[in-house]
């Protein structure tokens, strides 16, 4: 019966082909909304803290502080809340996060295929970042500890690393890893966490329109590749709209339209506010709500008192 009641909330947040391969597949769903919307392309795009579980170097463009609070539905009846903060002193770029995912109630049976009680799994993910420029390179990197509940617990500490280069104002290169190591134990069950590797660019065609290719390669999956652009129309200096749309090879079996992601975002002077769609994701139509505040006084403005 244990081994029944754990394998299948991991069967539910995983992909039926790689669901015997890696645990915690949570990790792989996109908490960047922008990234998100471009069809999960961000390692040269993903910006501020948002980003971090795209490239960590994303926290190099937090310019004083930020936080960014998300909300996703799927299928099945989970949900995540994703929350974040990061800070900027001079080149040094600090940055905290939380990722919760709540399965829902499952019903537990024994061997005989009799009711034993719901129980409700939940897993979490918690982030400590770090990053600064060696030369014209933007790193950083990220340590995480990363719990999954079912009946039983079990825990296990991984990596993100990533960095970026500018090419010129218009181009822009990165590369990440993440969930480096570490695996997940239930008893006698132990399964790695789903490690990848992914580049990519982005270019800036215009003030307004800028368009990014990934190709990420998955430990215990196939490689896939994800393109995506965004348009924002600027109303005046203080406000805008982004247009984002892309698409993915992640999930060719999920149905004709599982690789294209859409999404809109409006933002006022400090504040965000975004909508992502993802049909046929991982664990059924993922719907992303996000929230960002920046807030303080830039190093480069402050005055000598300030610093």
């Amino acid at each position: 019966m244990r081994l029944f009641l754990l394998a299948l909330p991991l069967a539910l947040a995983a992909p039926p082909a790689r669901a015997a391969l890696a645990g915690a597949d949570f990790l792989n769903q996109i908490q960047d909304v922008r990234s998100l919307g471009m069809g999960e392309a961000g390692q040269a795009s993903a910006s501020g803290v948002e980003g971090l579980t795209v490239n960590p170097a994303a926290v190099h463009d937090v310019e004083a502080q930020q936080a960014y609070f998300n909300h996703q539905l799927l299928g099945n009846g989970i949900g995540s809340d994703n929350l974040a903060w990061g800070l900027t002193k001079g080149v040094h770029h600090f940055a905290l996060s939380w990722l919760h995912v709540g399965y829902g109630t499952l019903q537990g049976r024994d061997d005989l295929a009799n009711p034993t009680g719901g129980f409700s799994p939940s897993a979490d993910a918690y982030g400590l970042t770090y990053g600064t420029n060696v030369g014209p390179v933007k790193l950083a990197a990220t340590v995480k500890r990363v719990s999954f509940k079912i009946v039983t617990s079990a825990e296990a500490t991984s990596f993100d690393a990533g960095g970026r280069y500018a090419l010129n104002d218009d181009w822009t290169l990165g590369v990440s890893g993440e969930n480096l190591g570490g695996s997940l134990k239930f008893d006698s069950l132990s399964d790695p966490l789903p490690s990848r590797v992914a580049g990519g660019a982005a270019w800036r065609a215009s003030d307004a329109w800028t368009l990014a290719l990934d190709l990420v390669g998955p430990l215990y999956s196939s490689a896939y590749a994800a393109l995506g652009s965004e348009y924002r129309l600027r109303v005046n200096d203080d406000a805008s709209f982004a247009f984002r749309a892309g698409m993915n090879t992640r999930t060719p079996d999920a149905g004709n339209f599982a690789g294209l992601k859409v999404g809109l975002g409006a933002a006022f002077r400090s504040v965000s506010i975004d909508y992502a769609f993802a049909p046929g994701a991982d664990a059924g139509d993922s719907h992303l709500f996000a929230l960002t505040w920046r807030f303080g006084t830039p190093d480069s403005v402050k005055g000598p008192r300030e610093r």
